[in-house]
């Protein structure tokens, strides 16, 4: 006699929701920044590009400790980033700064313009705890 199938529920497969659980937030990886090269020129040894960055836009893309980081071979640069300028942002309000030393770019609320000295300045987004939005800039770099 040919054994057949049992139908007892504790064989049947789960149609839970919680079988696929949402991924936990984390901060924005190295690897999680695009690239998209606009231009780029060669003046003697060193190199100038413009590339288009994307970072961000999940509700688990986190600010990351110090700004998120950069892959100096992403952009066509072997040994170095000398300077970095960003030319434009995605219009969002908040300021952009590239942190040479540890090659990262960091994000600011916009500076307050009241209250005392020690509040004109502008505050970096909290690390860990920051939701990246879409962020999309245009940067300028030289290097080799």
């Amino acid at each position: 006699m040919a054994a057949s199938a049992s139908l007892s529920p504790s064989v049947s497969p789960s149609s839970s929701p919680s079988a696929s659980p949402s991924a936990s937030p984390s901060p924005v990886a190295a690897s999680e920044v695009t690239y998209t090269l606009r231009d780029r020129c060669r003046i003697g040894r060193k190199y100038i590009a413009h590339y288009a960055l994307a970072f961000g836009g999940t509700d688990n893309d986190l600010y990351t400790t110090g700004g998120v980081p950069l892959t100096n071979e992403k952009m066509g640069f072997r040994r170095s980033i000398d300077s970095l300028s960003i030319l434009e942002s995605n219009g969002s309000g908040l300021l952009y700064e590239w942190d040479k030393s540890a090659n990262t770019i960091r994000i600011f609320f916009p500076t307050q313009e009241t209250g005392s000295a020690a509040n004109r300045a502008g505050v970096e987004y909290t690390a860990n705890s920051t939701v990246i939005g879409t962020t999309a800039l245009e940067i300028k770099a030289i290097g080799w």
